[in-house]
């Protein structure tokens, strides 16, 4: 690994990105450019695109696995680059890219940490590498206490419970956990609690007001008892569920009784794999933006001749956002081509009220009322209010997935995901495509689990110290063989007994004993309400 100023080319295309996107007005943090070669690539993407990670056996098993796929042919070896962002922002560059791919990446990079610093969910943290390198010495301190053995088994666990990690849910820590300490809330949410929001002054008294309130004794005494449990519970623990946490491995790492080596293991595991919730709910807008602002500079760069190649790059950029099936989606590809259809619609007026009410199709076919302002900023607005959920939601129409064949797929997949010929509208010799109408519901779709169970804690204290967790069920079944295993980890971690709760099961796992039993099925609202109510969510 060698910084990008040792190499006098790389360190001048370096120089004249950042000086166009500075131009055209981009809002960056501090960005390190690094070389890489292919084996180092590897290493790093083992690493979780850190430069350093505590040492694990398993990351040298599957650095030599990776090794032998690569060099037998069955796995590529071509990174472009990958990039960590924060403030600073470290961006690493294979070393065997062209000047034309290394400025491209260098363009791209920047559209990705803008978008970090912009987005609603602020991803971009302040010295973010620096915090897990610290983490990683702690980690490695935290083997030698705690013995090769123990430190694996508690460092497999926690790796196991990684998809229970959700800081951005909205039930996460902040919105489910009331705390007598802040440090305890999330670093980036915007969640202001309800006891915390201040009533309006009002220049006259209230004392009629509060004669005039019917309270009956029924609902003084409840009013009284929730306050009594809520007391209790925070003496008792510090903290008290105010609505089921989605977040699981944030609360371990936050209020399980856990040794000072197990809170290193915690905090590391916690800290590199939060960013991947950040990415899985921004991915087309965050890809589309960093495409949107490469192609920006590297037509000033081509403009100003400071790299050769265009047509290379017009092969290399039109093969990154080659269309795929929407079940396949492609975010550089999507993301892409929605911003540069909603620069359209802001620059041509059509982001309003009167353009979607208007019934004459040529006249919305020829509509230009745009008054003069820079859709850019309109774009900048989007970054940092919403998510992809709300991206695809708002902007993706059924035009657009016919325009972007979301709704083509080649017949041989069709074939092998079994699509009868009913659902197909058209076809030719290569593709078939399908009703299009359809498809943003099932892209939308994406958003409510990620492919993950929807795992929730919806009590820390069941059966005296247990931990209960609930399945909300969405049609899929839980792994009937997964579940033991991941009811030990949790068990180790929580050093209780653990509970889940899934459909009409209740499944529990404590001193090394799995027990299973019907129950009757009791659904996520009830449990919301209840919780809501102080009361306990479920008797067994």
């Amino acid at each position: 690994m060698r910084t990008v100023k040792t190499d006098p080319e790389l360190y001048r295309l370096e120089q004249r990105v950042l000086h166009h996107a500075k131009a055209m007005g981009r809002s960056l943090p501090e960005i390190r450019f690094f070389i890489l070669d292919s084996w180092e690539f590897l290493s790093l993407l083992e690493k979780y695109v850190y430069p350093v990670s505590p040492i694990n056996i398993w990351e040298g098993k599957r650095v030599i696995t990776k090794k032998h796929r690569v060099e037998s042919g069955q796995e590529s070896s071509l990174y472009y680059e990958v990039v960590q962002t924060g403030n600073p922002s470290y961006a690493y560059l294979n070393a065997t890219n062209s000047p034309m791919m290394q400025a491209s990446v260098m363009a791209h990079v920047c559209g990705h940490c803008e978008f970090s610093e912009l987005n609603v969910l602020e991803d971009s943290n302040s010295d973010r590498t620096e915090y897990v390198m610290y983490l990683v010495k702690k980690a490695n301190a935290a083997r030698q206490q705690m013995g090769d053995k123990v430190f694996l088994q508690y460092w497999n666990a926690c790796e196991s419970l990684v998809p229970l990690l959700s800081p951005h849910s909205q039930f996460n820590l902040a919105r489910s956990i009331s705390s007598d300490s802040l440090q305890h809330h999330q670093e980036h949410d915007t969640y202001v609690p309800e006891d915390a929001k201040s009533d309006l002054m009002q220049p006259f008294s209230h004392t009629m007001n509060r004669l005039l309130q019917s309270e009956t004794a029924e609902g003084a005494w409840k009013k009284e008892m929730r306050k009594k449990i809520y007391q209790e519970a925070m003496s008792r623990h510090g903290y008290t569920l105010k609505a089921p946490c989605q977040d699981v491995m944030g609360f371990l790492c936050n209020y399980a009784s856990v040794s000072k080596g197990e809170k290193a293991i915690l905090n590391y595991m916690t800290t590199v794999h939060a960013t991947h919730d950040f990415v899985i709910r921004t991915q087309i807008m965050n890809e589309g933006w960093a495409m949107y602002w490469e192609k920006k500079i590297m037509l000033e760069l081509f403009k100003e001749k400071a790299v050769k190649g265009i047509i290379d790059y017009a092969k290399v950029f039109s093969g990154v956002c080659y269309p795929r099936p929407y079940y396949m989606r492609n975010p550089y590809h999507l993301g892409f081509y929605m911003w540069n259809h909603i620069e359209e619609l802001y620059r041509d007026g059509k982001v309003c009220l009167e353009y979607l009410e208007e019934t004459d199709q040529k006249k919305k076919e020829n509509w230009n009322r745009g008054n003069g302002s820079d859709p850019v900023k309109a774009m900048e607005h989007l970054v940092g209010t919403i998510t992809d959920y709300d991206f695809l939601r708002r902007f993706l129409t059924v035009e657009l997935i016919e325009e972007f064949h979301l709704n083509r797929i080649n017949k041989r997949e069709a074939q092998q995901i079994g699509l009868s010929p009913e659902d197909v509208i058209k076809e030719d010799s290569y593709w078939v495509w399908i009703d299009p109408q359809p498809v943003k519901e099932e892209m939308l779709k994406f958003f409510t689990h990620f492919y993950r169970p929807r795992i929730y804690i919806i009590d820390t204290d069941f059966q005296d110290g247990g931990l209960l967790l609930y399945h909300r069920d969405d049609g899929r079944r839980l792994k009937k063989n997964w579940i033991k295993p991941t009811l030990k980890n949790l068990n180790l971690i929580w050093k209780g007994p653990v509970f889940l709760i899934s459909k009409n099961w209740l499944y529990s796992f404590s001193a090394n004993l799995f027990k299973e039993a019907v129950i009757t099925e009791v659904s996520f609202e009830q449990i919301q309400e209840k919780i809501s109510n102080s009361e306990q969510p479920f008797r067994f």
